[in-house]
């Protein structure tokens, strides 16, 4: 996701609305069954009249953990249109637009406009429009959407996605023909859980009834240390023996503090006294929320070492205030890197706690709207290390971190 110049960005029109007529569809479309690889990973998309299937079996995508399971390409002298479907099996759950993201990088596409849509309960999708310079010299521009379910075989979630790619010459041309294509696929045996975990229900009565749900995956339990002024919850995802990330939830009368920042520094007291200990974090900053039942959510991001341990993570904190009490949430996990895809499954797993949290339905406030086109690059997202990023920065500034820990053990 390089940056591109900004002329460049502005060349390319990103239609999210079909202006193709009917009649023109009908005429010019049609509607692809695919069946050549399992059940689960049988999918239907709609085509131009132009496109064949020119490849129905897998092909493994070396370097990218990716497999291909359908490519389509003209049959006449039209301008150059390709289609491709592929997929990638996850065990744990994560959102498929940070799965993609990560494809995109590895691929070397360079993001020109993309925007985020949200399931209620499955997390984030990516729609997103790309550019990338061919070996041979050939621009080309491609449109990628993303989808996800679970996989009842291996007990997990198959990630899916479709791109649809021109030369940047006829892209115009053919922008609408590449809308209608990504906008209008799916899987035919789609299940009812489009996740790759079963969710367990959190349910605990304190100042208020507190419930929430997290991964199967992970483990939970109460700290011995708890009392009526502070309960601990501590939650670890073990694999394979290793320990891939600890959430902690510190929960607190409402009255017991006035701020979000003292709410943290009170949770994270025995981090910052602890000798051998370096934390480098944003500062905390109030965010939006989808979630109607919390009354305020606040975050701050950063990075944690101990040197006696030669240990480095990542480390993310949000603060929720409801109106009967103060709760502190910290994870401490690996870092964004391209080996795995530990960072993304914690992120996740947060996201479904605050969603969820008092708010099992996963309602979402009127006030809420979670279908994104980015439109100011230059606002601040997050101060870190003294230096203000945009949104668009902090992307990069993650990947930088893949790319840092990608060839360390996490």
């Amino acid at each position: 996701m390089q940056n591109l110049n900004k002329e460049l960005e502005k060349s390319f029109h990103f239609p999210i609305e079909q202006r193709l007529d009917d009649l023109f569809l009908k005429e010019n479309f049609w509607k692809c069954l695919y069946t050549s690889a399992e059940e689960q990973l049988h999918y239907w998309i709609i085509l131009p009249n132009s496109l064949k299937p020119t490849s129905l079996h897998k092909k493994e995508i070396k370097g990218l953990d990716l497999t291909i399971i359908g490519e389509y390409t003209r049959i006449d002298d039209s301008p150059y249109l390709e289609v491709s479907v592929g997929y990638e099996f996850c065990k744990y759950e994560m959102n498929t637009s940070d799965w993609l993201l990560k494809k995109l990088y590895i691929m070397g596409e360079q993001i020109l406009n993309y925007r985020v849509i949200e399931g209620k309960t499955t997390g984030e999708y990516l729609d997103v429009l790309t550019y990338k310079k061919m070996p041979s010299g050939d621009e080309v521009i491609s449109r990628f959407t993303c989808l996800k379910d679970f996989d009842k075989e291996r007990n997990g979630a198959n990630h899916f996605c479709v791109k649809a790619s021109c030369l940047k010459k006829d892209y115009d041309n053919l922008a609408l023909n590449i809308f209608q294509i990504v906008s209008n696929w799916d899987l035919t045996n789609k299940s009812d859980w489009q996740m790759a975990e079963v969710l367990v229900p959190f349910d605990f009565d304190f100042t208020e009834k507190v419930l929430f749900y997290y991964p199967a995956s992970w483990q939970g339990g109460f700290d011995k240390t708890s009392n009526e002024d502070c309960v601990r919850v501590v939650l670890t995802h073990t694999i394979d023996e290793e320990n891939k990330g600890i959430i902690n939830l510190f929960m607190y009368p409402e009255n017991l503090f006035t701020s979000a920042n003292q709410v943290q520094k009170n949770a994270l007291r025995n981090i910052y006294n602890l000798e051998g200990v370096s934390l480098d974090i944003s500062e905390m900053v109030k965010i939006e929320t989808a979630n109607p039942f919390i009354k305020s959510l606040f975050q701050m991001e950063g990075e944690i070492d101990y040197s006696l341990e030669n240990f480095s993570a990542n480390i993310r904190v949000y603060v929720i205030q409801t109106n009967s009490g103060w709760y502190c949430i910290n994870l401490v996990g690996p870092k964004p890197n391209l080996q795995n895809y530990f960072w993304e499954v914690n992120k996740r797993t947060l996201e479904i706690i605050i969603n969820s949290f008092n708010n099992l339905k996963m309602e979402h406030s009127q006030e809420y709207s979670r279908i994104e086109i980015p439109n100011s690059k230059e606002q601040s997202y997050k101060v870190f290390k003294g230096k203000n990023y945009t949104k668009e920065e902090w992307i990069r500034y993650e990947e930088q971190q893949w790319l840092k820990n990608n060839n360390k053990r996490k």
